[in-house]
């Protein structure tokens, strides 16, 4: 059978790719190649906040004591229901618009053919003119981790834990890692962030990243950073020891190694249609999500990037605008983001790179701990930092550190898509919500800064001959008679 589009994968950014490929009036196949029933970490990362009223532990004067008797299984069924429900809606809509769902497992015969082995109706071959892969990743299992599921274990077999563990080392060089160290420091776990790196986030603002820090060690989490990883190993007694270099021993109850990710491509045959993943089984797509084969695409965590959710959603609004309509604009940015607690959000450039390319920017800040919004709200140590040129006011970069810094940053982006300026903030067109209230906040505090500078600008020294005249009460002393 041939179809518009084939799209492989399960995960939200391949059913919302396929479901606006079907309001198009295409003929669109959906192949659940990987039945995972992992929830997103945004459900997961709710669901915490919810179990252990983490929000009014921070607004709250008085100390408040984790919840402990959360377990897992009863994160997995808050959680777990709003996945559920969230994938219910998609199929109902794909139903509505005429795509077809096949369950099985798809490898390529062919650039244009798919060949599924299904577990009901046997071996489909499916012709697309065009491919969308969105298949997701997984773990990385290196040889050399004594992986056991209970005691050493992947990002994916967390909540197959029995309860939540009173200790946690997390190994990770990937953002998953810090995400996870996180979401079990505030279920009440000490944990241990075991990185590589010297620096925590390297690419990303140091000013938010020493903001979260202190957050996250306010939290109970412990950082170890710049001490690579010789040894892990189970005791005797059941806990987990790593071995850093150096010599130092780290105990915990439980080990989660989240060093990197790789794509579910292994079993999918790319050769054969032409494609070449790299080591990790990542694909190489270019801005519209499309690989070096025309007609096949690449969207999600099997691109490499990016690691924010909200941030595929756009990309697969991109590819079907790409294929099916005018074009999307490809000079606009795209956000990235972490889930973490508080949540991590930038776009644009980082005062790094602008100081690195030699261009005139200036800095506007909004700090949430001076308004009673960002007190209310749990967020005291967030922030908005603005960065714009000093000379044209255009939006350079935006970063954010808040409770709802994914959603925030979405103005910022639009803003930078269309070209615009700082001064687009203080338009009262904008509204007058919390949204815009900390980017007009963010823009008053950058053009103060320049105003200040201006006034403050010394003006250069007169000239000044060499015979200075002497003071009046001097000249009297120096010609009175000795």
């Amino acid at each position: 059978m041939r179809y518009d589009l084939i799209v492989l994968g399960h995960d939200r950014h391949g059913r919302l790719a396929a479901l606006e490929a079907a309001q198009r009036d295409k003929h669109v196949a959906l192949i659940e190649c990987h039945n995972d029933d992992t929830p997103p970490t945004q459900s997961l990362r709710d669901s915490a906040l919810l179990m252990t009223g983490f929000r009014s532990r921070e607004t709250s004067p008085q100390r408040c004591v984790r919840d402990r008797r959360g377990t897992m299984q009863q994160l997995w069924q808050i959680s777990n229901a709003a996945a559920q429900q969230e994938a219910v809606a998609f199929e109902t809509g794909l139903i509505q618009q005429g795509a077809d769902f096949i369950d099985g497992r798809p490898h390529f015969v062919g650039p244009n053919e798919i060949e599924v082995s299904t577990y009901s109706n046997g071996v489909q071959r499916l012709t697309g003119d065009n491919i969308l892969l969105a298949v997701g990743t997984k773990p990385i299992r290196p040889s050399w981790v004594p992986f056991d599921g209970q005691t050493i274990l992947d990002s994916d077999e967390l909540l197959a834990l029995p309860r939540l563990p009173k200790s946690m080392i997390v190994i990770g060089a990937d953002l998953a890692a810090l995400e996870s160290a996180m979401f079990f420091a505030v279920l009440g776990t000490r944990v241990v962030f075991v990185d590589p790196q010297r620096r925590l986030l390297a690419s990303w603002d140091r000013e938010l990243i020493h903001r979260f820090r202190r957050q996250a060690e306010r939290c109970g989490v412990r950082f170890r950073l710049g001490r690579p990883v010789q040894a892990i190993e189970k005791t005797f007694d059941d806990r987990a020891a790593v071995r850093l270099e150096g010599g130092k021993t780290l105990l915990a109850e439980c080990v989660l190694y989240a060093a990197g990710r790789c794509g579910n491509t292994s079993s999918l045959d790319l050769s054969e249609a032409g494609l070449e993943p790299d080591e990790q089984g990542r694909l190489w797509c270019n801005e519209q999500g499309q690989t070096w084969i025309k007609h096949i695409y690449g969207i999600g965590d099997v691109v490499g990037f990016p690691v924010l959710a909200c941030a595929a959603l756009d990309q697969s609004r991109r590819v079907i605008e790409s294929l099916f309509g005018k074009g999307s604009n490809v000079s606009s940015p795209i956000s990235r983001g972490l889930l973490t607690i508080p949540e991590l959000a930038m776009v644009g450039a980082t005062e790094e790179q602008l100081r690195h390319d030699l261009v005139a920017y200036e800095v506007g800040v909004a700090r949430f701990a001076d308004t009673s919004r960002g007190q209310i709200s749990g967020s005291p140590s967030a922030m908005l930092k603005l960065l714009f040129h000093r000379e044209s006011f255009e939006l350079l970069g935006v970063h954010c550190l808040s409770e709802s810094a994914t959603k925030l940053i979405r103005l910022g982006e639009t803003v930078m898509s269309l070209g615009g300026t700082v001064e687009s903030f203080l338009d009262k067109n904008l509204g007058e919500g919390p949204l815009t209230a900390c980017y007009r906040q963010a823009t008053e505090n950058g053009l103060a800064r320049l105003a200040d500078e201006s006034l403050a600008t010394p003006r250069p020294p007169k000239f000044q001959s060499r015979s200075r005249k002497t003071p009046a009460k001097h000249r009297r002393l120096v010609s009175s008679p000795r």
